[in-house]
């Protein structure tokens, strides 16, 4: 378990911070717990993000002819952002698709800038910090955020098959540090996968793309969408995939619980290293064994012990149950079992 950064500490109120201290302590004294080990700090936890305006139009610079990777419904590139009068930063920006007619856009672009503005607001040692806004890469406004060189935590773990389980739980245990912390500030990630959780070289992970996918879903402009999950469809919750009883009804149930079913997905793969249901080779298919209630079956690997596996059941029970952990309840499972 993480404590926050100075940055954490300058937005919570007196309370709040005495709170989350007796928290932290609480951690401590559970049996198992051992603080992370130092490690090279990622450079923007040493950057005062206020002096970072929040419109970069006309300040990325090294935009490539192509982006580096395509999504669902979003291109990345790789640039460089002048910060100070000699450092570049390395920055990734996300492009949203979009048309240059849309009516809308002006009421789009004014969306996207309110969220920008909350989620400059967010400093913690694991969640992926959101620089600004450049409307030089499309009709909407695009996200500028650090670029994060180890990848994907997917392809991390395809890249490091033999990481010890103490490294693994230590993956665990900032995950859930910062889903722990957006959920503090009733942010919901929405779509938590092991392709938004991104590593650096030293193994660090950190929360990506947070509260992207509820505002493309509110950008669509066609009633039907048949990629609404995207990519995430092998740690999405069921329930979002179910029918609506009503037809005027939301399509999607986002919510912090739907976070926590993610989370049991990704605690199976980060202890097994493979994604789940990886013995399903297409997406689609996948979406048919959801349908007819099928769950990954538990791994055969010493990395997944009894508490482990009772555990992600939990976070993976229906949402009808109501038995899905908070992610403070994940925190205090974590430094409980902490095999170090």
């Amino acid at each position: 378990m993480q404590s926050l950064s100075p940055h954490d500490q300058g937005g919570l109120s007196g309370w709040s911070w005495l709170l989350h201290g007796a928290w932290h302590l609480v951690i401590q004294l559970l049996p198992g717990y051992a603080p992370t080990k130092g490690k090279e700090v990622a450079e923007w936890l040493g950057i005062d993000l206020g002096l970072i305006p929040q419109d970069l139009t006309g300040q990325i610079v090294g935009k490539e002819t192509y982006p580096t990777s395509i999504g669902t419904f979003s291109d990345v590139w790789k640039c460089l952002y002048p910060f100070g009068q000699s450092r570049e930063l390395t920055v990734a920006v996300k492009t949203i698709r979009g048309h240059r007619d849309d009516g809308l856009r002006l009421v789009k672009t004014k969306t996207l800038q309110d969220q920008v503005e909350q989620w400059k607001t967010l400093v913690h040692k694991n969640v992926l910090p959101v620089y600004g806004t450049t409307l030089d890469f499309g009709p909407l406004p695009s996200l500028v955020s650090p670029w994060v060189d180890g990848g994907s935590l997917t392809h991390y773990l395809e890249l490091n098959p033999d990481l010890s389980l103490e490294k693994r739980h230590e993956i665990l245990i900032q995950i859930a540090d910062g889903l722990r912390y957006l959920h503090s500030k009733e942010i919901m990630h929405g779509e938590l996968n092991g392709g938004n959780v991104l590593m650096d070289t030293n193994g660090n992970a950190y929360l990506a793309d947070f509260g992207f996918l509820p505002i493309v879903l509110e950008f669509r402009t066609a009633p039907y969408l048949s990629t609404a999950i995207g990519s995430s469809v092998r740690w999405a919750a069921p329930e979002l995939f179910e029918v609506p009883s009503a037809a005027d009804a939301p399509p999607l149930q986002l919510s912090m619980e739907s976070d926590i079913y993610s989370f049991g997905s990704i605690m199976l793969q980060v202890l097994s290293g493979n994604i789940p249901y990886h013995t399903i080779k297409r997406d689609d298919q996948v979406l048919y064994a959801i349908a007819k209630g099928m769950k990954p079956p538990r791994p055969e690997t010493s990395n997944v012990t009894d508490k482990h596996w009772e555990f992600i059941q939990q976070c993976w029970s229906s949402r009808q149950g109501n038995r899905r952990p908070l992610a403070t309840d994940v925190s205090v499972f974590l430094a409980a079992h902490n095999p170090g």
